[in-house]
């Protein structure tokens, strides 16, 4: 008798130390192939998942061949499993996204355009002050300068377009605009 017939009258009595010994290396380093050597663990989860699969079936094993190809087949079948689960779950994941992304450029739209709004209705000296500051990043040294102002004329219209802008759009609104300010 061969040592591979020893080993499947062994699994069927319950003893696994010549399995363990002689075939699960094989059988890890198998699921390793498709699963990847960051997933050793879950090689092992497939090695062990496919050992506990045909001791259920121990007895019905007629030769040491049909044993091995049900543990590779369970092995590759748990395997298939993964990568099946894992794919679903990475388009589920880019279909949020995607649902994510357009309902932020929705939501982007309407703060924009509720924001565009508030401002055409700011007193002019303040909406040209807060357009220059706020839209073209101009320092206040810069507009006092282009609009033959002041620094402290373009503090107080700045001032002013904010107070007017925070009581006219609502407080998140508000915050969700110029939250970085």
């Amino acid at each position: 008798m061969n040592w591979n017939t020893q080993i499947l009258i062994d699994f069927q009595q319950g003893k696994l130390d010549l399995l363990y010994r002689n075939v699960y290396p094989g059988l890890i380093l198998y699921a390793i192939k498709y699963l990847g050597e960051e997933s050793e663990f879950l090689a092992e989860d497939c090695v062990q998942n496919a050992i506990f699969s045909a001791w259920e079936r121990r007895n019905k094993f007629d030769s040491v061949y049909t044993f091995k190809a049900f543990l590779y087949m369970a092995i590759k079948n748990d395997i298939i499993s993964i990568h099946r689960k894992n794919s679903a779950r990475e388009r589920y994941v880019r279909e949020l996204e995607d649902v994510s992304c357009f309902a932020n450029s929705v939501i982007d739209q309407e703060a924009q355009t509720l924001l565009y709004s508030a401002i055409e209705e700011l007193p002019e000296k303040a909406r040209i002050v807060f357009e220059m500051s706020f839209m073209e990043g101009l320092k206040n040294v810069e507009i006092a300068e282009k609009l033959g102002l002041s620094d402290s004329s373009v503090k107080k219209y700045k001032a002013t377009a904010l107070d007017f802008l925070r009581k006219k759009l609502e407080p998140s609104l508000f915050l969700f605009l110029f939250s970085g300010l």
